[in-house]
């Protein structure tokens, strides 16, 4: 994930919270940090371990390859727009990054979009990550894991999202979301692929704009996923 310990003024500083990180600069005077999704972004496979606990929502054939490749360049294809109109307006053009530190289990790419919550400054931010397992096994082997593991970091409910891709479910994330107030995540499996899409600001969303928000990052993932198809 984009990550950072919000050292400094709290409007000067957006970051992101995970494994893998690197710290990016970014042309709005805003420092953002891109990095690896844990067990999503980084594809070491680590956090899948355990995962096969949990049942499938759905039976599906799982020993081919899949359907995608691993995304190179994530920006040019991620509609951020349903995502700004419900949250709050731009800040500045997005920025990628590739991800994934073992390409023979997972690889993907990362796209940020800051945004301006509150006044002047980027005080928050649109992530959108996309990561192709080498199977289907291994993604549905990751997305339960995901499932298993939201409720210990959610406040509220996690709840499915039904009609999009293969399977999908979101919740409100308080696990490690500092320096964030609301962040809110939909995590997507379509075959092999997994893409998750953030919504997270340094100051609190009002309940209008938290409920504006969901389905705005399931229109920018049910856009995304036709465009990552090869």
């Amino acid at each position: 994930m984009w990550s950072s310990r919000g050292r400094g003024a709290a409007q000067d500083v957006v970051g992101l919270t995970g494994a893998g990180l690197r710290a990016v600069g970014w042309g709005t005077g805003a420092l953002l940090v891109l990095g690896s999704l844990a067990g999503c972004g980084s594809g070491d496979g680590k956090a899948s371990a355990h995962a096969g606990a949990t049942p499938s929502a759905e039976a599906e054939a799982t020993n081919g390859p899949g359907d995608y490749r691993p995304p190179k360049d994530l920006c040019p294809k991620v509609d951020f727009g349903p995502l700004t109109a419900a949250v709050a307006p731009r800040a500045g053009l997005p920025k990628g990054e590739r991800t994934g530190s073992d390409p023979a289990s997972a690889s993907g790419a990362a796209c940020l979009q800051g945004f301006k919550a509150a006044g002047t400054k980027v005080d928050g931010r649109s992530v959108v990550y996309c990561t192709a397992w080498k199977d289907v096994a291994a993604a549905v082997k990751q997305y339960r894991y995901r499932l298993s593991s939201a409720p210990r970091e959610a406040r509220g409910p996690v709840v499915r999202e039904k009609g999009l891709g293969r399977e999908a479910f979101r919740y409100e994330n308080v696990k490690e979301a500092a320096p964030f107030v609301s962040d809110l995540r939909l995590v997507v499996r379509d075959s092999n692929l997994e893409c998750e899409v953030q919504v997270q600001s340094l100051v609190p969303l009002t309940d209008q704009r938290v409920k504006a928000a969901w389905p705005a990052m399931a229109t920018t993932a049910r856009t995304l996923l036709p465009e990552l198809r090869p």
